[in-house]
């Protein structure tokens, strides 16, 4: 079969990923064989690359995000059946899915919606329960009643846009000028057009100076840092990408 590989650790670039023709795998007895339909591609795909995980064997496939059919069926898998049409978020320490065929652990997989195509489940799987978790997971939403959701036009960010209105939160969402249409059609309660307006200013605007709630940072350390200063007293910052820098004097963040 076909598949797009890392052939050895000292390719650490997305650009050095080469299709090879490499052996057809056989899953073992809790494992599933899937055809691959279509696979999605993250930010954490091109990381992994990066900075590799020891565990990896070379030549080594890439691909978390999966949506295919059920070709093989392990000894100890009871829940599937040959032709059922299934997604997964894969694990990154083991060989992914870009390839044309792929195994996986079956406690992992689930059955795919009728209504769902294979594209929209595979675009769905990792951006989709990061902002579920978020939400629903990470944050307590015991008397919280707004939300600062960054990058609202990522694949995180939108998930957790439509998710946090389900929760029946005020959102505000930050994104640039060329995206606020599409932005638009998940009806924040505000956009905030970062490149040109101050965020904390708006937050404090949006707010009548007290801050929100919970705020979801998806772009890095500089950024959660800054919202400090946007925090409701007792609010919630959960951050994906990198950490806010506590020791920053407080008073001074913009």
């Amino acid at each position: 079969m076909k598949a797009w590989v890392i052939k050895s650790s000292k390719f650490t670039e997305i650009d050095q990923l080469q299709l090879l023709e490499v052996a057809r795998p056989q899953p073992h007895e809790k494992e599933l064989l899937v055809r691959v339909h279509d696979v999605g591609l993250n930010p954490v795909d091109y990381k992994l690359i990066e900075h590799q995980p020891g565990s990896w064997l070379y030549p080594h496939i890439l691909g978390l995000d999966v949506a295919g059919e059920v070709v093989e069926i392990g000894k100890q898998v009871d829940k599937f059946k040959k032709g059922d049409r299934v997604f997964y978020h894969g694990d990154l320490t083991e060989s992914g899915g870009f390839a044309e065929f792929g195994t996986v652990k079956s406690d992992v997989v689930a059955k795919m919606p009728d209504k769902l195509t294979y594209p929209q489940a595979a675009a769905l799987l990792c951006s989709a329960m990061t902002a579920y978790q978020a939400i629903f997971r990470k944050a307590n939403l015991e008397n919280r009643h707004t939300v600062l959701i960054h990058a609202g036009a990522g694949g995180v960010g939108g998930i957790a846009i439509q998710l946090a209105k389900i929760a029946g939160l005020r959102v505000f969402t930050t994104v640039s000028k060329q995206k606020k249409d599409f932005v638009a059609h998940l009806h924040p309660d505000a956009i905030i057009d970062y490149r040109t307006q101050n965020g904390t200013e708006q937050i404090q605007r949006l707010t009548n100076g007290l801050g929100v709630d919970l705020i979801i940072n998806t772009i890095g350390a500089e950024a959660a840092t800054q919202d400090l200063k946007r925090l409701a007293y007792n609010g919630a910052l959960i951050a994906i990408d990198g950490q806010p820098n506590l020791t920053t004097d407080y008073a001074k963040l913009g």
